[in-house]
C-alpha cells in the first residue's frame, strides 16, 4: 500500500488533536456540572460546540481526500486553515489556564475543608483522559478512513488503557459529586492522581505550540515559550526546543532529562509516571521491561520483590505479593 500522503497526515494530526482539546472541554464542563462546582463561566463551552462543527467538516472532506493543509506552503493559505490555526491557539490559552488553576488547587493544604479545590482536581484528571481518549480515537478513525492500517494498528493499540483511564476519572468524579463530607484520606490520593494533570496539559500546550509552528523554518525555545533563563542549560546540553518543551512541562532539568534518556526512557510522560512512584531511573527500566506498571511495581516493590520475580508470581496467578510464597524466615521461595 502507498504511504499516506504527508498532507493528509499533517491534517490528521492537527484536527484530531483539535477535536481532542475540544472534547475536553465539553467533558470538563459535564465534571463540573456533576461536581456541583463554580469555576467555569456558562458559557464555556459555547466556542466548544462551534468548534466541533468546523473540525468535524474539515475530518469528512480529509476523509474524501481533501487536506486542510498543505506542507509545501510557507504559511497558512486558505481561510479554512487560518480559521483551524485561530481554534488552536484558543485552545492553547485555554489549556494553560486551567493548568494554572490545577496547580492553585493542587497547593491547597486542606482539601477537605476547600471543597471548590478538590472538584477542580478531580474534574482535571477526567479533562486530562477525556482528551487523551478523544486524541487517539479520532486518530484511528481517521487513519481507517485514509486506509493507512499500520497507523489504525499503532492507536488502536493505545484505546484499551486510555478507556480505562477514563473510566476511572468518571470513577473520581462520582466520588466527589455528594454533599458528604470529604474523606481526608480520598482528598489526598485524589492529590497525587491530579498530581500530573498541570503538568500533561502544559505538554498538551506544548504540542499545540508545535503545530501552531508548522510553518516555522525552525522550532526554537522562543517558539516554545521556554523562559530565556530556563532555556540556558537545555541549549548548552543541545537539546532541542521540541524535546525540551515537554520535559520543561513535567518540570524535569536538562540532568534529569540525560538521565532518563540514558536507560532508554524518551517520553516525558512515562518517566514522570514513574518519578512520582519514587523509582529512579535504573530502577523503573526494570519494571517497565517487564511490562508491569507504576502502582503494580510500588506493591510489589515494597514487599521486597524485584522486576523478574514480580513477573514471575503475576505469571503464576498471584496478585498480592503478601501471598507469594516464602520460606519461615519470610525468603522468597522459587
Amino acid at each position: 500500500m502507498a504511504p499516506l500522503h504527508k498532507d493528509l497526515h499533517l491534517t490528521a494530526e492537527f484536527l484530531a488533536f483539535l477535536r481532542g482539546g475540544f472534547y475536553s472541554q465539553v467533558m470538563l464542563e459535564s465534571a463540573a456540572s456533576r461536581l456541583n462546582a463554580n469555576f467555569l463561566n456558562e458559557d464555556y463551552v459555547e466556542g466548544a460546540h462551534k468548534a466541533f462543527e468546523k473540525i468535524d467538516g474539515w475530518l469528512k472532506e480529509l476523509e474524501d481526500g481533501m487536506p486542510l493543509f498543505s506542507t509545501s506552503w510557507s504559511s497558512p493559505d486558505t481561510f479554512d486553515a487560518i480559521n483551524a490555526m485561530g481554534l488552536m491557539r484558543d485552545l492553547k490559552r485555554d489549556i494553560l489556564w486551567f493548568a494554572d488553576l490545577v496547580d492553585t488547587a493542587l497547593r491547597t493544604p486542606n482539601l477537605v475543608e476547600d471543597r471548590e479545590s478538590t472538584k477542580i482536581l478531580a474534574a482535571g484528571v477526567l479533562r486530562s483522559a477525556a482528551a487523551r481518549l478523544s486524541y487517539i480515537e479520532t486518530l484511528s478513525e481517521t487513519f481507517l478512513n485514509l486506509k493507512a492500517p499500520d497507523r489504525v494498528q499503532q492507536f488502536a493499540a493505545e484505546i484499551p488503557e486510555a478507556k480505562s483511564f477514563l473510566q476511572t476519572a468518571n470513577t473520581i468524579v462520582d466520588l466527589f459529586s455528594n454533599d458528604n463530607p470529604y474523606s481526608p484520606e480520598l482528598c489526598e490520593r485524589l492529590r497525587v492522581e491530579a498530581s500530573l494533570v498541570p503538568s500533561s496539559m502544559r505538554a498538551y500546550a506544548h504540542d499545540a505550540r508545535v503545530l501552531l509552528n508548522i510553518y516555522s523554518k525552525e522550532f526554537s525555545y522562543e517558539l516554545a515559550e521556554i523562559p530565556p533563563q530556563a532555556a540556558k542549560p537545555w541549549l548548552e546540553m543541545m537539546v532541542p526546543a521540541v524535546a525540551a518543551g515537554y520535559w520543561y512541562a513535567y518540570n524535569f532539568t536538562p540532568q534529569d532529562y540525560l538521565r532518563w534518556a540514558s536507560v532508554g526512557i524518551r517520553g516525558a510522560p512515562l518517566a514522570a509516571y514513574w518519578r512520582r512512584a519514587r523509582f529512579d531511573p535504573e530502577d523503573a527500566v526494570q519494571w517497565i521491561q517487564q511490562g508491569i506498571p507504576p502502582m503494580i511495581a510500588i506493591e510489589w516493590a515494597r514487599a521486597g520483590f524485584d522486576a523478574g520475580r514480580t513477573v514471575a508470581m503475576l505469571q503464576r496467578g498471584i496478585t498480592d505479593p503478601t501471598k507469594a510464597p516464602r520460606n519461615r524466615d519470610g525468603e522468597e521461595l522459587p
